[in-house]
């Protein structure tokens, strides 16, 4: 039988952002933050995309503690237009009626099947509970996963995910980073292994980052470089970052053409003297500036909408 090949869109390069809103004072957060500067960090940075016409691109994706706390500030985003997703941190997490912590410690990487399954599920009922909407998108903090999170986020009906850091290896117990190896770009997930294509309906959206891991410090620790906000990288930075992805997507022949950058809700993005503020902005930037150099057009989308694009050119 004559096999349906993978097609490729070499006509769009899709750019999408979105902004990690973590717990004040759990773990993944800053030490300094408050519920007030999140908000601020949820307005402002809607406020910048909005003024260029973006806001569609640009996702809030909320752990369910702030979901519980914010959810009428993340549900008039989402009115606005910006997608929503769930992103978690276990450590620390208290479900509702629960009367302990999650281990403050251990990351989601050396959960088992059965407690991870539970985990994931409490989180996602709290958030949909809180936020009024299914949770069919899901980010892992950290980039704190193991094999058995793929297919559990099949399992619970989630469609897209950020879940991989391909390149970063920290095996310690309080890091858990095993994403050597992983594949670099997006993919339909495994539910044999978190480092391949697979045959699961759930794909996974890796972000924008180096291609080369870099010594991350201790022995044996390697990490990539990203174009986050809080790194408030250069523009010809940014650029060499993103064209090396875009330009490996095309060597590959990858079905679709991505930019995917991140931030956080740590800081205050109303302020426009931020050296982060300029490089949200620089990121902005570079994606128009790339797609013109490439000859592409610059398209602001949402995990979904990618996603159906992929399956449209029959992804792997």
């Amino acid at each position: 039988m004559r096999p349906t090949q993978t097609q490729q869109n070499r006509r769009q390069l899709f750019f999408l952002y979105f902004m990690d809103c973590q717990t004040p004072q759990k773990p993944g957060g800053s030490p300094d933050q408050t519920w007030d500067v999140a908000e601020r960090a949820v307005r402002g940075l809607y406020e910048l995309f909005a003024e260029r016409g973006l806001e569609h691109c640009l996702g809030f994706c909320s752990e369910p503690e702030v979901a519980r706390r914010q959810s009428a500030l993340l549900q008039e985003m989402e009115r606005n237009g910006c997608w929503q997703a769930l992103h978690f941190q276990v450590r620390g997490y208290r479900p509702p009626g629960a009367t302990e912590d999650y281990d403050w410690v251990r990351p989601m990487t050396w959960y088992d099947y059965d407690e991870q399954l539970e985990a994931i599920r409490l989180a996602k009922d709290d958030w949909e509970q809180s936020m009024g909407m299914a949770a069919d998108s899901f980010g892992a903090c950290c980039a704190q996963a193991n094999d058995y999170t793929f297919p559990i986020l099949a399992e619970l009906g989630v469609r897209q995910c950020y879940v991989t850091a391909p390149g970063r290896w920290n095996p310690s117990y309080e890091i858990g980073h095993l994403w050597w190896g992983a594949f670099p770009h997006t993919r339909h997930c495994s539910s044999k292994s978190r480092l391949a294509p697979g045959e699961l309906d759930l794909y996974e959206f890796p972000i924008t980052r180096g291609l080369e891991p870099i010594p991350a410090g201790a022995p044996d620790t390697w990490t990539v470089t990203d174009c986050r906000a809080e790194a408030e990288l250069s523009f010809d930075e940014t650029m060499a970052i993103c064209e090396a992805s875009v330009r490996d997507q095309i060597r590959r022949d990858h079905p679709v053409l991505y930019l995917h950058n991140p931030t956080h809700n740590t800081w205050d993005v109303t302020d426009r003297t931020s050296g982060r503020r300029r490089a949200v902005e620089t990121t902005i930037e570079v994606g128009y500036a790339l797609a013109e150099k490439l000859g592409l057009e610059l398209t602001p989308t949402t995990l979904a909408e990618l996603h159906a694009e992929a399956d449209r050119l029959n992804a792997y």
